[in-house]
């Protein structure tokens, strides 16, 4: 990147780089890539001549100046942002064989899953599929569909992933609805010259715990298989990739089968300017498991659940224009059409229930590096949703927002950030409604090293369709519509310090606050007539506060690393004095790697997730989930041991997985019994 502007460019295989029409006099360039220390040269541009600058890229054993996009929409050193932010990288999706983003997310700090629903530093707690307070982004494109408004990880690739990047707290200011609690970019691996890669993987789940939770005399494996090839010719790069993955379940009617296709174009016009199409398409079915029958048989479902099913065909078209306008100027534009097909049938009903759903969106964005003070960013989006369910009805919605930001470099060692977004959405029967949502950050750097942060901002977020309408059955309840929910609303505050603790190590610690007005979450209410139903309602007022550290040590040229995260949060329903539902306490992460310089390698994870306080207790009480108060809390032991061989050309890649174990037996979610002791071989080749 060229300090001070918009420019950039990347190098090939080789390393070879290229960047025309710099102005004469002094320019000063940043060096940048995952996993190695940012470099900093200037040179002397002089008219008419060309000017060569070679370096070397020091490996960083500790990520302090990792490049992020997601915090204020463009490139930023991780030290140069004033907000929480962890990077995932693909190298460690690889190597715990994170068979979806899912599965790789259990893994950052501050993060933990209750099924499928992610929960940010306690901004979310369990929705049972709708709706949902983290926004997911593809390449800086909003990916939540359009019916019922959830994270849909498996249509992502993970073997396309370049990087996650997860941003801690409310960020509506820049994204709008859904980032009340957070936002998950995706970023897509760039497409190399030339490249084959060839996956499979094989495994199985340990036999259960006790004798009364065996349901089968066979083993249940997990398999799959995954082939991608890049070609790049000219100014035209491609990449294809398909994949097919097999859960045989070790639950009781939990099997799955998916399919992923997934093409990733890019054309540079010019130096200057380009264009990248991506399209996705995900066909996955297999069996519902909701909940089991009771602890003594603890991987059963209850008899009239066994040959529940579901099958989801999703697609979508995404494109990204980037024109580099002058030095000064970078125009972004983005456009994603995402269809969502899914339904599930169960043996207690007729027919099968079907939604389908298009979700549109489209956003126009300038970012202008006005000079060593101002650095701006505004711009405008638009959504449009398409739903025909049987469970939600027909429904369209539009949705529109401008917004606009300014960082101010006051001194080299203060940076100021402003910024506001006002949203308009409006969906069906919902009451339309819009939000002005600003927002304020300040970051210091009082010496080499140390950065002191602050940031405050109002977060927004829309019921989704599902959460409105839904009408029909949700965990073998009936699920009643509420067309008279409001829009959820918060004020954000965080306040943190990140030390880099000489060449070896980091370390970073934040406090924050979240208050929200009309949170909405779903309860189970009973009818005048005695009978239980689902509906999602409004709690008046919510508040979650906590505090949440980080280590990172990297020793011996990074041939050890560790890192360490605890998160503490106390999650408040202000209305009734309780504790919000499926919100734990207290998070401890700790993972180790170790390399050696022959290849192998060796890395533990462990993960503490304190008891949940509050779960859904009128289901146990009702006796719809038979010991559904079941639940302890959470220690996870995974270990990898594998090796990075070149034979010949080839790149073999090896990794065997033992993930949990000690085989530990925990809930996430009531009347969910976790994974046992898995096993899993890996094997990766890259021509």
């Amino acid at each position: 990147m060229l300090q001070g502007s918009v420019r950039g460019t990347t190098t090939n295989s080789n390393g070879e780089y290229h960047l025309q029409g710099l102005a004469s006099g002094e320019q000063t360039l940043s060096f940048s890539m995952v996993g190695y220390k940012r470099e900093l040269r200037t040179i002397t541009i002089r008219d008419y001549q060309e000017t060569s600058l070679e370096l070397s890229l020091m490996v960083a054993p500790v990520q302090t100046e990792q490049v992020v996009v997601t915090a204020s929409k463009r490139q930023q050193s991780l030290q140069e942002v004033p907000v929480s932010i962890s990077v995932l990288d693909a190298t460690a999706i690889e190597e715990r064989n994170s068979v979806t983003i899912e599965e790789a997310l259990r893994y950052v700090p501050g993060v933990n899953l209750t099924g499928s629903q992610v929960n940010i530093r306690g901004s979310s707690g369990y929705s049972r599929g709708a709706g949902t307070r983290v926004l997911l982004l593809l390449d800086g494109v909003p990916f939540i569909p359009g019916d019922s408004g959830e994270l849909s990880f498996e249509s992502i690739p993970a073997g396309q992933v370049d990087h996650i990047e997860v941003v801690k707290g409310a960020s509506s200011a820049l994204y709008g609805s859904n980032a009340l609690g957070g936002v998950i970019n995706v970023i897509t691996k760039p497409i190399p010259a030339a490249e084959t890669i060839v996956r499979t993987y094989g495994g199985y789940f340990n036999n259960p715990s006790h004798d009364q939770w065996k349901w089968s005399d066979h083993a249940r494996f997990v398999h799959g298989a995954s082939i991608s090839h890049a070609r790049k010719s000219g100014d035209l790069g491609m990449v294809v990739f398909a994949s097919q993955q097999r859960d045989e379940g070790y639950r009781q009617n939990d099997a799955r089968t998916r399919y992923n296709i997934f093409v990733k174009a890019k054309e540079e016009f010019s130096a200057l300017n380009s264009l990248t199409m991506t399209f996705g398409l995900l066909y996955q079915y297999g069996g519902q498991y909701l909940y089991w029958r009771n602890l003594d048989s603890a991987l059963i479902p209850p008899a009239a659940q066994i040959s529940d099913n579901i099958k989801s065909i999703r697609y979508y078209a995404n494109a990204l224009y980037n024109d580099v306008l002058s030095n000064s100027t970078l125009l972004t534009v983005k456009a994603l059409w995402y269809h969502n097909d899914w339904g599930f049938e169960t043996v207690h009903q007729i027919g099968r229930n079907e939604s389908i759903s298009d979700a549109l969106e489209s956003e126009a964005g300038l970012t202008i590096a006005l000079n060593r003070v101002h650095t701006l960013t505004f711009g405008i989006n638009g959504r449009l949703d398409i739903v025909n369910a049987d469970l939600f009805g027909i429904h369209s919605g539009v949705g529109a927002a401008l917004y606009a930001q300014d960082e101010l470099r006051l001194q080299e060692n203060l940076t100021f950030t402003i910024g506001m977004r006002y949203d308009y959405r409006s969906m069906g029967l919902v009451k339309p409604s819009g939000q002005v949502n600003p927002k304020a950050a300040v970051l210091f750097s009082p010496g080499e090293g140390t950065t002191i942060r602050a940031s405050v901002g109002r977060g927004f977020r829309m019921p989704s369709v599902a959460e409105s309408f839904l009408t029909g059955e949700v965990s073998g309840l009936a699920a009643v519509p509420n067309t008279e929910l409001k829009p959820e609303r918060s004020l954000s505050v965080e306040a943190g310090v990140s030390q880099m603790l000489g060449s070896w190590g980091t370390f970073d610690f934040a406090a924050f606050r979240s208050d929200y007005q009309d949170l909405i979450e779903a309860g189970l209410v009973v009818s005048s007539d005695n009978l239980p139903y689902i509906q999602w309602r409004n709690v008046t007022r919510a508040r979650v506060r906590g505090v949440e550290s980080s280590l990172g040590v990297g020793l011996f040229g990074g041939a050890l690393l560790a890192n360490f995260g605890y998160t503490y949060v106390y999650p408040e329903d202000l209305t009734t004095g309780d504790l919000l539902k499926y919100r734990p306490r207290h998070l401890f992460y700790a993972n180790l790697l170790v390399r050696s310089g022959w290849g192998f390698f060796a890395g533990a994870d462990f993960r503490y997730i304190s008891r949940v306080d509050r779960i859904d207790e009128e289901l146990v009480d009702l006796g719809i989930v038979p010991d559904g108060d079941e639940r302890v809390p959470i220690y996870v032991t995974d270990v990898r041991v594998g090796a990075d061989l070149t034979l010949g050309g080839t790149v073999l890649t090896t990794t065997l997985n033992i993930n949990n174990i000690f085989q530990h037996n925990y809930v996430e979610l009531i009347g969910n019994l976790m994974p046992p002791r898995t096993y899993v071989l890996s094997v990766q080749a890259k021509l």
